[in-house]
């Protein structure tokens, strides 16, 4: 899948100003009963390649997903057409089951399925699919925020953050790729935001389900650029106030 942010109608994220809405935050999706609990994943200070993984942000947690996981909101946003179209896909028809077995394909150690939760209540809003290919040392994030609620709030760019600092940091990839539809305004927004580089344009490369060929763009980001990126964005960072 790739990235799912709004539709090009809504307001597009503004770098460095990732807050979420001042919503009254919704509960976390409740359990089946009889549910285990999911695994909180293991901090990135302590994680060992096959276990799962937590990473946290200021507003988020950015986890390995597991079966207690999922819950009806996955399937909906599967199912919703709007957000289907976003990741060049037709709604789909998967079980609860099917969206386990999906999950059972990720290791924890060239692969990745990240739930992204709210700090605040634990709910799922969204997740990532990300692969580290070892024999080239590449690594790709596609993501989807299933949430509408949470369109256009920064939440990609906060929590791609910290993945990025993962793969860079924690994995020592050579590089991070990225291949959303042209049309996807809010992805190619936030792949520019984040220092990425358009490395070409393939054109009429995808059928979209409308059955029309469309563009895609090939986006990349190497460990240099990202260095820099970041020391741009710590610079403009407003200096914290402190008292007299």
């Amino acid at each position: 899948m790739n990235e799912k942010t709004p539709s090009p109608r809504a307001a597009a994220p503004v770098p460095g100003a990732a807050q979420p809405p001042r919503l009254q935050p919704k509960a976390a999706a409740p359990a089946a009963a009889g549910a285990a609990k999911p695994h909180p994943g293991v901090p990135l200070a302590s994680w060992r390649p096959g276990q799962p993984l937590r990473l946290e942000t200021e507003h988020y947690v950015v986890r390995s997903m597991q079966h207690a996981d999922v819950c009806p909101d996955y399937l909906t946003w599967t199912r919703d057409e709007e957000i289907m179209t976003g990741v060049n896909s037709a709604p789909s028809s998967m079980t609860i089951a099917d969206i386990h077995k999906y999950i059972d394909r990720f290791n924890n150690k060239t692969s990745f399925h990240f739930g992204v939760f709210l700090k605040e209540t634990g709910r799922l809003i969204g997740f990532y699919s990300c692969y580290w290919d070892r024999r080239h040392n590449l690594a790709s994030t596609n993501v989807v925020i299933g949430d509408k609620a949470w369109w256009g709030k920064g939440a990609v760019l906060e929590t791609r953050n910290a993945i990025i600092d993962f793969m860079f940091d924690k994995l020592k990839v050579g590089k991070i790729w990225g291949n959303p539809m042209a049309r996807n305004v809010p992805s190619v927004f936030n792949y520019r935001a984040q220092g990425f580089r358009c490395e070409g344009v393939l054109k009429r490369h995808r059928i979209n389900p409308a059955g029309e060929r469309v563009d895609q763009f090939m986006f990349g980001l190497l460990p240099e650029d990202w260095a820099a990126h970041k020391a741009k964005r710590a610079a403009a960072k407003p200096a914290k106030k402190t008292g007299a």
